[in-house]
């Protein structure tokens, strides 16, 4: 039971710091949609590592042996390999000036350790949450195994002169039990922490966009009525002979330009109120996305910017085509009016991952700061001179509608990439 107990003392050491993360950086009031504090994760890692080396699980000639490699293969997958090595790297100098043996020998293990989460953290946020686990559960075995390997490798080879080999048998067989069910633990709870957060994102989202829908409602049915009569008899005055001549011309393209305007800031404020007016069927979203970029050319073309789309055939979700094509169509329109008149370009891209669609949108512009992107798709929130901020807070509503999600990675002077994800539909 002695060393049940010290097991459990070592999850505590895991896990703790995630639900620390979760209190001090997911929980903060002013961020709707918290980025991964990838300085945080590293400082908890390397913490949690160094705990569990300071009260080992057993100690085999001075080699410090427990659960201290769990926490860098999570900040690898979910903090990228910078922060992952970074906390691997405080981990091994603190354990040299502490515990020199123990830090020598898991410096020579870890470029065998962290190579199968390297080689899958690009692809780690796409994964489900099912296959997220059954990567937890091969990665646990297999540094299981590396690490029993390594001490018959050493004491063969003289390196290290590890005692009582025939309790190595017993300690593997535990810690195969242990390691496996701490990475599975730590990587479920932070999938659920991550919905969590995600859930009331979308939350807070939903009740503003409440409020603003019935106020939109109202206001749009009760100016669209109105307007609609001042633009014809504002046709009617301009018909007139007196009004007929080249000075009045102008005036006249001015007003109903204007007209035009008011009306189109209606029809958006209309579409953002009517939230359930969905009609819903099966059909290829690669058809759709190559329609739009097709009907965008012209527009892209007047700009001097050109629109390439390359998507795998028969990708189908289950969607309103004309709410979802509207949705593509202010992505794009955004993109364009984002890079530069010369050498502009975007890229469409349609592909399958796991059980969703994946449809990026990509271009050479400007860029966004960190700032930008936190407030985009909120109401009224705008980049452009004479935009309404509408059109991206009715396309994240229409993606919502399909289940489905929109991010977007940016960096100023460094172009930016739309990502929608929506579910795929079944044969």
């Amino acid at each position: 039971m002695e060393i049940v107990k010290d097991y459990l003392l070592h999850f505590s050491f895991i896990l703790f710091p995630i639900f620390l993360y979760q209190v001090f950086w997911l929980s903060k009031p002013d961020l709707l949609v918290p980025r991964a504090n990838r300085l945080l994760v590293a400082v908890f890692a390397a913490s949690s590592s160094l705990l569990c080396t300071a009260f080992p699980i057993q100690e085999l000639h001075s080699v410090r042996y427990g659960l201290q490699l769990i926490p860098i293969i999570v900040c690898l997958l979910y903090s990228g390999t910078a922060a992952g090595l970074a906390a691997g790297a405080a981990s091994v100098f603190f354990q040299l000036i502490w515990f020199e043996p123990s830090a020598l020998f898991f410096l020579s293990l870890i470029p065998f350790l962290i190579i199968i989460p390297i080689q899958l953290q690009t692809k780690w946020p796409f994964f489900s949450k099912r296959k997220k686990l059954l990567f937890a559960l091969l990665i646990g075995c297999t540094e299981t195994a590396l690490l029993t390997a390594s001490v018959f490798i050493y004491s063969a080879t003289n390196i290290f002169n590890f005692q009582n080999l025939s309790s190595v048998y017993y300690e593997a067989a535990v810690s195969v039990f242990f390691q496996a069910s701490a990475l599975l633990l730590c990587i479920y709870l932070i999938e659920i922490i991550d919905e969590n957060a995600s859930m009331r994102a979308r939350l807070i989202h939903s009740e503003k966009m409440a409020v603003v829908s019935e106020l939109a409602a109202s206001v749009a049915h009760e100016v669209r009525n109105p307007l609609t009569v001042v633009r014809g008899f504002v046709q009617l005055l301009f018909s007139g002979e007196q009004l007929q001549d080249k000075s009045h011309s102008g005036y006249q393209k001015l007003v109903l330009s204007e007209l035009d305007r008011a009306q189109m800031i209606i029809t958006n404020y209309l579409d953002m109120a009517k939230q359930d007016d969905y009609e819903k069927e099966k059909f290829d979203i690669s058809l759709l996305v190559k329609e739009t970029g097709s009907l965008m050319e012209s527009y892209a073309n007047f700009k001097s910017v050109t629109v390439t789309v390359q998507s795998e055939p028969d990708l189908y979700v289950f969607g309103d085509v004309k709410k979802l094509k509207q949705a593509f169509i202010n992505l794009i329109k955004n993109s364009i009016e984002a890079v530069p008149s010369e050498n502009g370009r975007i890229e469409v891209s349609v592909q399958k991952q796991e059980e969703m669609i994946l449809i990026q949108i990509t271009d050479n512009g400007i860029g966004m700061s960190d700032e930008e992107l936190q407030k985009l798709g909120k109401p009224y929130y705008t980049l452009k001179t004479n935009g309404t901020g509408l059109g991206l807070t009715v396309t994240f509503s229409i993606i919502q509608h399909h289940e489905g999600s929109v991010c977007f990675t940016s960096g100023e002077h460094s172009g930016t990439t739309a990502s929608v994800r929506l579910p795929a539909a079944v044969h």
